[in-house]
């Protein structure tokens, strides 16, 4: 069971039916384009559709301050979050946290096999509007700047959520990871200690993600 505080101080538990990571977000289409010819100078198949959404399983989810993976080459990277609790909806954070050598066998797989934390801290949203587009997206990898962008470079939130709904019809309680923003200077690190926070727009108090790993 994931346990989270709203904005108001509600106090919020429970377990996601469905879990989904949606991939190649990115709202500059020749961004995403060059991205995936990136990918593919790396030897990672491209994805059979832009967006990509990645079913995934609840039990991988996890609010601990400390994961544990099997690769020596994972890595984070920070992402909105739409939380939905009996049809109720929340912004939240976490980290697709990803085995990097096995993407090139297997995107999927490679999201699998890793523990994908989340903030414990979430924002009950009335609507997905424009305001969100201010929202800036910042990470660190061992205390060091590895994204920093907003949410104007994803795909609009409600976009993504519609697209999520339309192959989900019956989910009321899910979490949906958005994709998210370029990495500085364009390489994966890996490191011991994760940290995110999404700040702006609609927040008035930033939404924090912070895990170690091992």
């Amino acid at each position: 069971m994931l346990q989270f505080t709203a904005d108001d101080g509600t106090r919020i538990a429970f377990t996601p039916d469905v879990f989904v990571i949606a991939g190649y977000t990115g709202r500059d289409r020749a961004m995403v384009q060059a991205h995936i010819d990136e990918l593919a100078h790396e030897g990672i198949a491209p994805p059979p559709e832009v967006p990509m959404l990645y079913p995934m399983p609840t039990e991988i989810l996890t609010t601990a301050p400390a994961i544990a993976v099997n690769s020596p080459q994972s890595c984070g990277e920070l992402e909105p979050v739409l939380v939905s609790v009996d049809g109720t909806l929340y912004l939240g954070c976490g980290s697709d946290h990803t085995a990097r050598d096995v993407e090139r066998e297997d995107i999927a797989t490679s999201k699998r096999i890793c523990p994908k934390p989340l903030g414990s801290s979430l924002l009950r949203v009335g609507k997905l509007d424009a305001s969100f587009d201010a929202i800036r997206l910042e990470s660190t990898m061992d205390g060091e700047p590895y994204q920093s962008g907003t949410f104007a470079q994803i795909a609009p939130l409600d976009t993504l959520l519609a697209l999520f709904r339309s192959r989900n019809v019956a989910a009321k309680t899910f979490v949906l990871f958005c994709g998210t923003v370029p990495l500085i200077g364009g390489a994966f690190r890996f490191g011991r200690h994760f940290g995110g926070r999404l700040s702006g727009g609609p927040l008035k108090t930033p939404l924090t993600i912070d895990y170690q790993i091992s």
